[in-house]
């Protein structure tokens, strides 16, 4: 599967003063979205009975919740875990004496962290919803349907025609009619299109954490907050329906 890539992308860099244009060069910008896609391919490796052990785990302490009362744990564990990464790394980008490069670095891992965070919740999500979370390439499937919203939605309805577009069916239902070569052939397209969307989607992100000593720290939360609130609107429209039960 074809997942690595090159593009002219730019983004932000880090300031010294109001004139100065915030850019990452092409080369910076491709190597943070190759380190991305060699988090998510560590993240969809992990076994599905991790996942299952955690969310089961979270079902019998917390016994008379519902699945959406544990989904909303799921959603706040989250939501906690980026807003910390995301303060650090703005912090750290803003400490005197770290270079341009250095800070890009730190927030770069930063997002790597945020991703395989952002997996671990789609899973365990989708696991909670009774999706299949079996196949690595399920998993894989899941994760970027998630992450690339509607596009790849609507990328999904494109290859299986019609039968994608019943109403009440969800995208991930969706997935259960793609054989094994048909699924890599739908995750490679998937990669691709997340790809595109890695600069634009982080960008704000790149720019509010580097951003002067705490403007970065708080700005860094807040973006990190609103990528992960995405993220779990996301999933609620393309896993499957939470049980009532």
């Amino acid at each position: 599967m074809e997942k690595r890539v090159s593009n002219n992308a730019t983004g932000p860099a880090n300031p010294t003063n109001s004139d100065n244009v915030y850019e990452i060069n092409p080369e910076e910008a491709n190597r943070v979205t190759n380190a991305l896609l060699d988090g998510l391919d560590k993240a969809v490796a992990a076994q599905s009975g991790v996942i299952k052990k955690y969310v089961d785990g979270l079902r019998k302490r917390n016994p008379e919740s519902s699945p959406a009362q544990i989904q909303a744990i799921l959603d706040k564990h989250l939501l906690n875990l980026v807003s910390g990464t995301g303060a650090a790394a703005g912090a750290s980008a803003a400490v005197p004496g770290v270079g341009t490069i250095a800070g890009i670095a730190a927030i770069a891992a930063e997002s790597v962290v945020f991703l395989e965070a952002t997996s671990w919740y789609v899973l365990s999500s989708a696991y909670l919803r009774g999706d299949n979370i079996e196949d690595e390439e399920r998993r894989r499937a899941l994760v970027l349907l998630v992450l690339t919203g509607s596009k790849g939605s609507a990328l999904v309805d494109t290859l299986v025609g019609d039968m994608g577009t019943v109403k009440g069916v969800t995208s991930a239902a969706t997935l259960s009619r793609f054989t094994g070569p048909t699924l890599s052939g739908l995750n490679g397209r998937l990669t691709k299109l997340f790809a595109k969307q890695v600069t634009k989607r982080l960008k704000w992100a790149w720019v509010s954490k580097l951003m002067p000593m705490g403007i970065g720290a708080v700005l860094g939360t807040s973006a990190n907050r609103k990528l992960a609130k995405k993220v779990i609107e996301h999933a609620g429209e393309q896993l499957s329906p939470l049980p009532t039960s």
